[in-house]
């Protein structure tokens, strides 16, 4: 039997099960085991917050039943807050964002605040196991030092950018990110001498991570498109555009047009000068703030746009514009 959960239902369950929590190291108070919602998997998940701004979250679990994650964020109050969540997907397969297949051995990073309505799905009797890593953007460049030129355009945007495309592509992980994930999964150490071992395991991952993603993007950049190439993602750009309110998958897109997914995101990128869903969502905003111009309510601007709910809408051109659909349809009633 599949479940399908809201956001707030989830976080729910999730205090609960947080506030059973029981140390996982005697020796350290940083390092904290969290049972899974017995109503929904057998197994853990593993928290331990290092000494140097870095958290790894530790995944161990199988769910009961197939289970989907619906998820709207809330209007932005306050100063602005950005995470950056590199994920390793050891095993499983999930389907997240945007239809795409998360599948076994693959890792991929997510930034936060840019997220706007999404689903998580989540599969039955597969046994999931996955190694994160959460650190803020400041701590990230403190890692890279002076060095910042050695990041991708792709990962400044996460970091840096109010517009950023909110899930990097999904890379294969690397024989050498694949040791680094084994030793810190394994790592037997306890107290100061962990913290120590676990940090150096985490910095050392990101360095096939930031040498693979270098290689995609100068691969990427020498990508030679033919004529017939080129109208085939302006094709695709025009699907996108008709179905706004139900975009297809990246790969679903691709066929349709007669291209493979790598061909199409690259050359997209080459062609339109952003990513396939950083255009969608471009596109997105600015039609609803023509909408608004037209006095549109914002129920049905959300649902012409494709958000999930107005909530959604809401804080995803909060994020873009800095003022609610709302306000600004107010402050040009007169146009």
């Amino acid at each position: 039997m599949a479940i399908a959960l809201s956001d707030t239902s989830w976080d729910e369950l999730w205090q609960e099960s947080r506030d059973r929590a029981y140390r996982a190291d005697a020796t350290d108070e940083c390092d904290w085991i969290v049972e899974y919602p017995p109503q929904l998997a057998q197994g853990c998940k593993r928290d331990i917050y290092l000494r140097n701004g870095i958290t790894l979250t530790l995944h161990n679990y199988r769910f009961h039943d197939d289970l989907t994650v619906i998820s709207t964020q809330p209007e932005a109050t306050g100063e602005p807050y950005r995470e950056l969540e590199f994920v390793f997907n050891l095993s499983s397969t999930n389907r997240y964002w945007q239809g795409d297949y998360v599948t076994s051995g693959q890792h991929y990073i997510v930034a936060h605040d840019c997220l706007e309505s999404f689903y998580c799905q989540e599969f039955a009797k597969e046994p999931k196991l996955a190694v994160d890593i959460h650190l803020e953007p400041a701590v990230f460049k403190s890692i890279v030092g002076n060095f910042s030129d050695i990041l991708t355009p792709d990962l400044r945007r996460m970091i840096d950018s109010d517009d950023c495309y909110p899930v990097s592509p999904f890379r294969t992980i690397t024989p050498a990110m694949q040791l680094a994930l084994t030793q810190i999964l394994n790592c037997s150490y306890q107290g100061v001498l962990k913290q120590m071992y676990l940090e150096s395991k985490s910095v050392e991952l990101l360095v096939p991570f930031l040498s693979q993603a270098q290689s995609d993007s100068e691969i990427a950049s020498k990508i030679q498109l033919q004529p017939d190439d080129v109208d085939r993602i302006h094709e695709a750009k025009k699907i996108l555009i008709q179905q706004i309110d139900d975009p297809p998958t990246l790969l679903t897109l691709a066929r349709q047009v007669g291209l493979n997914d790598r061909k199409l995101k690259q050359g997209f990128r080459q062609v339109f000068n952003t990513t396939v869903f950083g255009y969608l969502h471009q596109y997105r905003m600015e039609k609803a703030r023509q909408l608004l111009l037209e006095q549109w309510s914002i129920s049905a601007i959300a649902t012409a746009v494709g958000y999930a709910s107005p909530t959604a809408f809401n804080a995803a051109f909060r994020r873009k514009f800095g003022t609610s659909p709302k306000a600004y349809q107010l402050a040009n009633r007169h146009i």
